[in-house]
């Protein structure tokens, strides 16, 4: 599974937005992803209050990579794009790091459901997601 985290290490690096929030692969596995966003005063509201759109990147992120994460898939061949990622808001994060766990729920041709849970670093649920993600043939977009 190595080579499948260095593939989808190289899709975070290839994304600005990814790279400036400074997401970071916890672990990777065949339809699962963990990501940690590091605590980055940047990305706060209020004092130390973390913006509710890095918490729903936080999710998009994790479920985009579970999506990608099977063996067969190639960023070269495939194509792949978020159609809808719906947030619930359960409990802020104050001046903390993230983590977003994402899990494949079902695997279609080329839609993959998957569901997200966003926590603390004390294991707090703080958001749940459903992520819906395309992934087709390049030669179909």
């Amino acid at each position: 599974m190595a080579d499948v985290a260095t593939r989808l290490e190289a899709l975070i690096a290839a994304s600005s937005f990814h790279r400036r929030l400074g997401f970071r692969i916890e672990q990777v596995r065949s339809g699962f992803a963990r990501v940690r966003l590091p605590y980055n005063e940047a990305n706060t509201t209020a004092r130390s209050a973390l913006h509710g759109g890095a918490i729903a990147a936080t999710a998009d992120l994790a479920a985009t990579l579970a999506a990608w994460s099977g063996d067969e898939l190639s960023p070269a061949q495939v194509a792949g794009r978020t159609l809808s990622c719906d947030v619930n808001y359960l409990a802020g994060a104050l001046g903390e790091d993230i983590f977003g766990e994402a899990e494949v729920l079902r695997r279609g041709k080329e839609v993959v459901f998957s569901g997200v849970h966003v926590l603390n670093g004390a294991g707090k649920v703080l958001a749940v997601a459903n992520h819906v993600f395309h992934l087709c043939p390049k030669s179909a977009t």
